[in-house]
């Protein structure tokens, strides 16, 4: 393993077992840094074959089409989209020279391969990176260096590998009882009932329904354990903007939020509770503060979450509805009173996770400040950091099933990922059977 540095890096901490920096070029392809764009190429053979980037549409072999590293909030698993849930910046090139790259860059990486010329592999992104280069007697060797380099899996506990049923819309104790008994009375085994959002109280992280649940939720998890069935409850990055509400409240009043420019001021994103606070996962102590929480459900014997939404996903910004207002009223000043269609519903479609937003608000981490597009890859990895380490606080000497809907390189030492919402389709099958080997080279 070779690494070489280029601008001033982000310490992502992917990994672990480390080299210091080899000075010059990588010894391959050709790379350059143009108006701080560092971009790398080379000449495919046409044999060669591509594996690798983790979680990523299309086939194994992953020849001919443009991927573009960016963790976003896509259900819609087509073979022409560019970017899913994670960031697996590792591939590995078999054939005349069998090598492997990962570039550990947290931002945007642009890995275009064999798309627009069919016999290059070019890589692109900004110029504040870690390069690593492998080579090795095979493509199951560079993989293995590989995995060394970045630190041992997350092992989940035995039950994990058993059938989870996993469905939105149980929405009462009684939904899921009645679920249950179904498993039991058609014979098939269940281990596991995942929550999702309806269980809380009004989609508030760390909170029970206080019709549903909260009153007996003690006896309700006791039932299920009864019948051999843990519950995974749901636990989503954005917390609800309310006064009031102890997580926001303690939230704002220690700083724990992403900040605008200013570094003061909260920035106010929206997700499926409405107005929401984006916990800063890079900085130690909200990280810490965050993880914490799960104990309102680990106290009542709950050993399993799933963290969703912590691309993070935004439906729009208060920013960006003002934005939109402006348009509207542009609009309905035309001598004509009209609204133009298409212009309207691509203004409005704009507002989710919007490159604007993502630009305007920042991370208070131990190597400072930080606009959060430069490290968007990271905040999911870093949301589920944070449960695994109060984990090791919470439930001591316990396994915790504990995935997460966005990840980068390095977060598979704190738990797995799930990978997302899907379509009972025969493609979607396929795809997930193209996938696996690919992120389990990721860890």
């Amino acid at each position: 393993m070779e690494k070489y540095v280029y601008g001033h890096p982000f310490d992502t901490e992917a990994v672990v077992n480390d080299v210091d920096a080899m000075p010059g070029q990588v010894p391959i392809g050709v790379s350059a840094i143009n108006d701080h764009v560092f971009t790398f190429d080379y000449v495919m053979d046409a044999e060669d074959i591509v594996y690798g980037l983790g979680e990523q549409v299309r086939g194994i072999n992953k020849r001919g089409w443009e991927y573009i590293s960016w963790a976003t909030d896509e259900p819609h698993h087509h073979e022409d989209k560019r970017s899913l849930y994670s960031a697996h910046n590792f591939l590995i090139v078999s054939g005349k020279k069998t090598f492997g790259l990962f570039v550990d860059y947290p931002g945007r990486v642009r890995f275009d391969i064999g798309y627009t010329h069919s016999d290059v592999l070019h890589i692109e992104c900004e110029a504040d990176l870690k390069l690593y280069y492998f080579e090795g007697e095979d493509v199951l060797d560079i993989s293995r260096q590989f995995r060394h380099a970045i630190g041992k899996s997350y092992v989940a506990p035995k039950f994990a590998f058993g059938y989870g049923q996993s469905r939105w819309g149980y929405k009462t104790q009684e939904d899921f009882k009645r679920v249950v008994e179904s498993f039991e009375s058609h014979r098939i085994p269940l281990d596991l009932l995942y929550m999702d959002i309806d269980y809380m109280q009004d989609y508030k992280d760390f909170t029970l329904n206080e019709k549903e649940f909260e009153p007996d939720f003690q006896e309700f998890v006791d039932w299920m354990k009864e019948h051999k069935v843990h519950l995974v409850p749901i636990i989503d990055a954005g917390v609800k903007m309310q006064d009031g509400y102890c997580v926001y409240e303690e939230g704002k009043k220690n700083n724990y939020f992403c900040k605008l420019e200013d570094h003061t001021t909260d920035f106010i994103g929206a997700v499926w509770p409405g107005y929401s606070m984006m916990p800063d996962f890079l900085n130690d102590q909200a990280r810490n503060w965050f993880g914490m929480k799960y104990e309102t459900l680990t106290k009542y014997g709950i050993d399993a979450f799933w963290n969703d939404m912590n691309e993070p996903a935004l439906f729009y910004s208060r920013y960006g509805i003002d934005w939109l207002n402006g348009k509207l009223k542009e609009f309905l000043a035309n001598e004509k009173n009209e609204v133009p269609y298409f212009k309207l519903g691509m203004e409005v479609e704009s507002l989710k996770n919007s490159m604007d937003d993502y630009r305007r608000f920042y991370h208070n981490t131990n190597q400072g400040w930080v606009r959060h597009d430069k490290v968007h890859n990271l905040y999911g990895c870093s949301m589920t950091r944070s449960a695994s380490e109060a984990f090791e606080t919470l439930r001591p000497g316990k396994r915790t099933l504990m995935f997460s809907r966005s990840s980068y390189i390095g977060m598979h030492r704190y738990g797995g990922i799930w990978t997302g919402d899907n379509k009972s389709w025969w493609s979607h099958l396929d795809l997930i059977v193209h996938q696996l080997p690919a992120i389990n080279m990721a860890g």
